[in-house]
């Protein structure tokens, strides 16, 4: 049989953002594995996304609308025009009785394809619904970044064979950035700091372990040891920040003894990680996003992105800090004179409340995201969700946790059905994912969903009928990059010698960087011994690829580590089931006794199908952009009994496999 290979992307939310190519045969994907002429690809693919074809053809894709009147009644198969049309029909009386901010559309990076994620903002715009930010993942070291530098940049990937020290700060490349592995797994010294003994942790020249959230304190004494030891770049400071004697005196007013005492980390390490900052050149400290989401979270940010201030590191091809590289310079594609009053802003953070605490929202459209597992409070977004008087339209591949509390649930395509233009927030390579297959079964795309349903409201502007070749090159007008090209394959964005500020010029207020007031917020708590935290693995991407077979051995088990000393506290041994809980809710686990994680800290990866970790979450804001604040959550953990089995997802997933 005649195989055709297609030049794809992965279009999940990652900062590799890996050129593939899809192998077909009669119009099925039978292989997927990386672009080997790709630059930071390199031939390879992550273990999430090895097998793409398993999720494309899925024996649980939905493939046909389902639709219900009232959320506890089954589904019923529907025809698409059908489906399209009680939308049309329900989001026209909502606009009509209520205006459009009755309806909010409840979106993320689930597609990071510019068209999958941008081209529904015309419709919004043209309906003056409500909208979401983007509080739920980074936007606290967004600000603190924006702040000090003036845009969102640092070293770029394809210089990372010039970096003399690799720091990842509150980041497992490893597992979550595999390709910056390959790139930076050749580099010594390699320094991780990390409240959990991560894989990338193990395997690392200096493991720094401070107690979670307290990053803060633990940067304000690697800056007081660089003063001290005067291994700072004077001309640096003088010519390029401001802000510095204010930024000194803040300093040295706290004494390493505190840090010490704070933070748990030996004063040692911090002049070892002082002393590495000050000997090799470049250097860089790679920050991660999952650090910020913690009460303190800009603070952290802008803590570390100091030290990269003092060694006068920023603006030198493979040092200084890199939290993301996310200025797209692409034209705005979301036709934002269609709206005619708001848009009232609602932080995705705060799903729950926003759906229980009022009855203002009428309608809720979630697509590119899975609020019932992923979003913080899960009980209070669960019980928002499933009011009654609330119309849910979800657009997903499978019936998530959100699908199974919607009205409406439409197919949707993955990335070998659909044309998108890609972008990452960490290298600079621009792609276009081509078509490989035609939709499955009923299935439609992003685009063509908000097309048809923009058509069916009744709305003639031009630009809902563009194609999708159409608005991808209106993204890319004026830009310098050629759709046609990027078809063909991965196109650098920018001049390969530069880095971002190497002409010490910032777009800044005052043209400089401007470093913010070093500052400690701790964070405690008078009821709970313990601190959860819920990073990424190598197995799951948020909730998706939970419910492939491959993946089902690796996952099924819901561990969650505990130190020895605090196990031996509660009485659990490995194997034993534990519920941790709060105020907020509760979740069945199973204790992995294991001196990676630390006395006091519990750990249990992200996300799960059904009830996980987000029953206990807070949905509290941090100190910078409203962002999440999943790692402040405090628990209480008591075991439930010996070795035996607990709620492991498999009835969401059987709930999942439901035919009508």
């Amino acid at each position: 049989m005649a195989t055709t290979v297609v030049r794809t992307v992965c279009s999940k939310d990652c900062p590799d953002v890996c050129g593939m190519l899809a192998h077909i045969e009669d119009g099925r994907v039978v292989k997927v594995e990386g672009a080997p002429d790709h630059p930071i690809t390199q031939g390879f693919l992550c273990g999430r996304y090895q097998h793409y074809e398993e999720v494309v053809h899925h024996p649980n894709r939905l493939l046909h609308p389902l639709v219900r009147e009232r959320k506890t009644d089954p589904f019923e198969a529907a025809s698409w025009d059908d489906a399209i049309d009680l939308v049309a029909r329900r989001f026209t009386e909502i606009v009509e009785r209520y205006g459009g901010g009755a309806i909010l559309p409840y979106h993320y990076l689930g597609h990071m394809g510019i068209v999958s994620s941008r081209f529904a903002d015309r419709l919004w715009n043209r309906m003056n619904t409500s909208r979401v930010g983007a509080e739920i993942c980074a936007m606290a070291g967004v600000e603190a970044v924006l702040r000090m530098f003036g845009r969102l940049r640092g070293t770029e990937a394809h210089h990372l064979d010039r970096t003399k020290l690799y720091v990842a700060w509150g980041k497992n490349p490893m597992e979550t950035n595999v390709h910056s592995w390959l790139l930076t797994k050749d580099i010594h010294p390699r320094v991780v700091i990390d409240p959990f003994r991560s894989d990338t942790a193990q395997a690392a020249d200096l493991f720094i372990q401070p107690r979670p959230g307290t990053d803060s304190l633990l940067a304000i004494g690697v800056a007081r040891i660089l003063i001290e030891n005067d291994w700072i770049d004077h001309r640096f400071i003088e010519e390029r920040v401001t802000g510095f004697e204010q930024t000194r005196e803040a300093v040295l007013a706290v004494e390493l003894a505190e840090v010490e005492q704070g933070t748990g980390v030996p004063r040692a390490q911090m002049l070892e990680l002082a002393r590495l900052l000050n000997e090799y050149r470049p250097g860089l400290i790679h920050v991660g996003v999952g650090l910020q989401r913690n009460r303190n979270g800009g603070e952290m940010i802008a803590n570390i992105c100091m030290l990269g201030a003092l060694t006068g590191q920023v603006g030198i091809p493979g040092g200084g800090v890199l939290y993301a590289n996310y200025d797209w310079a692409l034209n705005d594609i979301s036709y934002s004179h269609l709206r005619a009053e708001g848009p009232r802003m609602h932080n995705m953070v705060k799903l729950g409340r926003d759906l229980t605490e009022t009855d203002d929202l009428k309608a809720l459209f979630v697509y590119n995201q899975n609020p019932a597992a992923t979003a913080p409070n899960q009980n209070v977004v669960r019980a928002g969700l499933a009011r009654e008087d609330l119309f849910v339209v979800v657009h997903d591949l499978f019936l998530t946790d959100t699908a199974q509390l919607a009205n409406v649930v439409l197919p949707a395509c993955t990335f070998a059905e659909c044309d998108d233009l890609h972008l990452s927030y960490w290298h600079d390579y621009v792609q276009i994912n081509n078509q490989a297959i035609p939709p499955l079964g009923e299935s439609r795309s992003n685009y063509r969903l908000f097309r048809d349903l923009a058509e069916r409201m009744g709305y003639g502007e031009e630009c809902f009928r563009q194609s999708e070749d159409e608005v991808i090159r209106e993204a890319l007008a004026g830009t310098g990059l050629d759709a046609d090209e990027l078809r063909l394959g991965p196109v650098l964005w920018g001049d390969r010698e530069r880095t971002s500020f190497d002409d010490g010029r910032f777009p800044t207020p005052s043209g400089k960087l401007e470093l913010l007031l070093p500052q400690y917020s701790p964070s405690d708590d008078a009821i709970h011994r313990y601190r959860l935290i819920t990073p990424k693995t190598r197995h799951l991407h948020g909730s998706q690829v939970f419910n492939l077979p491959r993946k089902w051995p690796s996952v099924k088990t819901p561990w969650v580590f505990i130190h020895p000393l605090d196990a031996a506290r509660e009485g659990v041994a490995e194997g034993t089931r534990v519920r941790v809980w709060n105020e907020r809710g509760s979740v069945e686990l199973v204790a992995k006794v294991s001196d990676r994680s630390q006395p006091g800290l519990l750990v249990t990866y992200m996300v799960r199908w059904g009830v996980n970790a987000n029953a206990t979450t807070p949905d509290d804001e941090a100190d910078m952009a409203g962002n999440s604040t999943f790692h402040t959550n405090f628990v209480t953990v008591e075991r439930v009994g010996d070795a035996a089995p607990v709620p492991d997802g498999a009835e969401a997933l059987a709930r999942a496999a439901v035919t009508v």
